[in-house]
């Protein structure tokens, strides 16, 4: 029996309506930090992505907790954002975490992600009975060295170096030097394979380097920043910066 063409027609766009939709990357959000307001500001700021590039969005949120909801989801995503400081989390979250970062998926991480799974500064701090912390996440992952910060009311003078210039994260952001209202985090020496994009500074300390790319243990992209103060969710530079940057670790 044949089917009525409208009936043909009408099946053929809501399938390919489906196929657009499972051909879009999954971004996922991982979140918990309210130091810098990024319990809000970052997903916020995903959605806008979502609506303006075209990706699908998944929000594993942690509430200012270590215990995240969605995280059972995380294999589903393309690339992972964290943004989480000083949290243990749930032992099955956290194997779901490093599940996702030994299939070689890529990982962008902004500024207290650099002590994310380490709950207090000196490392003494143990977490609760069938909790996990991840006190070499920084080293492990991030090829970071983070050992405290600057003054909170001395902000970041952001250079850019030459590397970024043939790089597609840096397209169409201006090079020229820039104040971030964020404290410099002190991150030497990192990696050194890892290449160094920018450096920030401030006065009587040397420059610290502050946004790098390396290539994390499992064959992952891995891009970190000590950028992510909120002022910094207001200019341009950042948030093009970490658009591009999406797209660039996705390979897509």
């Amino acid at each position: 029996m044949r089917m009525p063409f409208c009936f043909l027609v009408v099946w053929s766009v809501f399938a390919c309506g489906l196929c657009a939709e499972d051909s879009r990357p999954t971004v996922a959000i991982i979140v918990s930090d309210d130091h810098y307001h990024a319990d809000t500001l970052l997903p916020e700021w995903g959605e806008k992505l979502a609506r303006e590039h075209h990706v699908n969005l998944l929000v594993i949120h942690g509430h200012g907790s270590g215990n995240f909801e969605n995280m059972e989801k995380l294999n589903d995503a393309d690339i992972a954002l964290l943004f989480v400081r000083r949290l243990a989390l749930p032992k099955t979250q956290m194997a779901a975490f490093r599940t996702f970062l030994e299939s070689g998926k890529p990982l962008l991480a902004f500024r207290t992600a650099s002590h994310a799974f380490q709950l207090s500064f000196d490392g003494k701090k143990e977490a609760p009975d069938g909790w996990e912390q991840w006190k070499t996440f920084d080293a492990d992952v991030l090829g970071g060295n983070y050992h405290n910060h600057g003054p909170n009311d001395v902000p970041t003078r952001v250079v850019t170096l030459p590397a970024a210039k043939e790089n597609p994260i840096f397209q169409g952001i201006s090079l020229e030097p820039w104040n971030s209202t964020g404290s410099l985090y002190f991150t030497s020496p990192v990696d050194a394979k890892a290449v160094v994009f920018q450096i920030g500074s401030i006065p009587g300390h040397a420059p610290e380097p502050l946004t790098w790319l390396r290539t994390s243990p499992w064959g992952g992209k891995v891009l970190y920043t000590g950028l992510g103060h909120w002022d910094d969710f207001r200019d341009e530079r950042f948030t093009k910066m970490v658009t591009n940057a999406i797209f660039y670790l996705m390979e897509k």
